[in-house]
């Protein structure tokens, strides 16, 4: 059996290192063509980057070129539009107000009042259907129950006449168009006394 202390004695085996084999000249040709290849093919790859990165910028300028000539384009359209409907809208009233002039000059050449009255009814009819062939309808006011979606209340009017919250009458008639809300009736509104 051996003791501890026994093992103090021996020595440790001597480590052999290899000395560094220098490469050939061969070898180091082939190193030195491995790291040129190495290197033209990451100068190749960023050149491809390079030249994919200018062809997304090319390609997204003329996409915002063609977005800003697109917005320029529905600028001019919406324009045009705007001068049609309002040409639209100045033609179907000229008859109107070629109306309101005939009734005036008539009523002057005879002097009544009544002509008057009534060249400006006639011509009220005409722009009240005019109107409602464009979809613009009166809102019911009148003996109705105040609604604020259709009506605005310009005045309370404390009375027993009327139940409470009735519209006692229509200061300015209101209208909608196509269903929309154009202009609310503005109304007195019935409320109980105190």
């Amino acid at each position: 059996m051996r003791h501890k202390h026994d093992n103090q004695s021996e020595k440790p085996e001597p480590i052999e290192f290899e000395a560094p084999v220098e490469p050939t000249e061969e070898e180091e040709e082939v190193e030195t063509e491995k790291m040129a290849s190495d290197i033209e093919a990451l100068q190749d790859e960023i050149d491809q980057l390079r030249q994919s990165a200018e062809e997304m910028r090319n390609s997204y300028l003329r996409v915002m070129a063609d977005f800003d000539n697109f917005r320029k384009r529905q600028r001019e359209e919406t324009a045009r539009l705007s001068n049609f409907v309002r040409e639209e809208l100045i033609l179907k009233l000229l008859p109107i107000v070629d109306n309101f002039e005939r009734a005036t000059q008539a009523a002057e050449a005879e002097h009544s009042y009544e002509s008057l009255v009534e060249g400006v009814n006639l011509t009220l009819r005409q722009l009240h259907e005019m109107l409602q062939k464009e979809g613009v309808e009166p809102i019911e006011a009148a003996g109705q129950e105040f609604n604020p979606e259709f009506h605005e209340a310009l005045m309370r009017v404390e009375t027993e006449e009327y139940p409470e919250n009735t519209i006692i009458d229509e200061l300015e008639k209101g209208y909608t168009i196509s269903g929309k809300i154009l202009r609310p009736a503005r109304v007195r509104v019935a409320v109980k006394p105190d």
